[in-house]
């Protein structure tokens, strides 16, 4: 079993002035147990990762997936991406986001969310695009792509007068909640 933390066990336990002793022996953990989930090895137990995220009132999830994963299609490579590309290319980078995920179904490539100065406009189209994924899948909705990113605008992707009418009926829910308005084939592609 290959796990990957998404909260740092060592920096958290700092900001509540635990030692290692001290950590493992609130969680009820032996320090070895500990350094074992510490250092992500394979003989870790589900059940120590979970002891920990919850002392640190962190949710614990499973995910299967593939052992190798596209790290240049995931949410947070593909905010870079966009970043360093300009605010136009979101549609290809995000688009192939989808295509990565519908090909793998990895939740890893969604879990994250982009940093906190990424675009308001494109940071609510990423959790909406993130939010109906899961949805389309079955899958659990990552907790930052749960949260609203409610823009103060509405914004219409498409950009073409003649579709916001269209665009304002067929919306998902996923998008509207945000104040996006898309067409109903908006993650389809060509």
């Amino acid at each position: 079993m290959t796990y990957q933390l998404y909260f740092p066990i060592q920096h958290l336990s700092k900001l509540h002035s635990l030692s290692e002793r001290a950590l493992a022996g609130t969680v009820g953990l032996s320090r070895t147990c500990l350094r074992q989930v510490i250092q992500q090895r394979e003989s870790s137990s589900i059940s120590s990762i979970a002891a920990l995220g919850s002392f640190f009132n962190r949710s614990v999830e499973l995910l299967v997936s593939p052992e190798t994963v596209s790290s240049e299609s995931s949410t947070v490579a593909v905010a870079y991406q966009t970043e360093r590309d300009g605010f136009e290319s979101w549609k290809i980078h995000f688009m192939n986001l989808v295509d990565e995920y519908r090909r793998t179904l990895d939740l890893r490539l969604l879990i994250l969310p982009p940093h906190s100065k990424f675009d308001p406009k494109l940071k609510a189209l990423l959790g909406s695009l993130v939010y109906q994924l899961c949805q389309n899948s079955d899958s659990s909705i990552p907790h930052w792509a749960r949260r609203t990113h409610f823009l103060d605008k509405p914004w219409f992707p498409a950009q073409m007068e003649a579709l916001k009418a269209s665009a304002i009926v067929e919306s998902p829910f996923a998008f509207r909640r945000n104040n996006i308005f898309v067409l109903g084939n908006f993650l389809e592609r060509a």
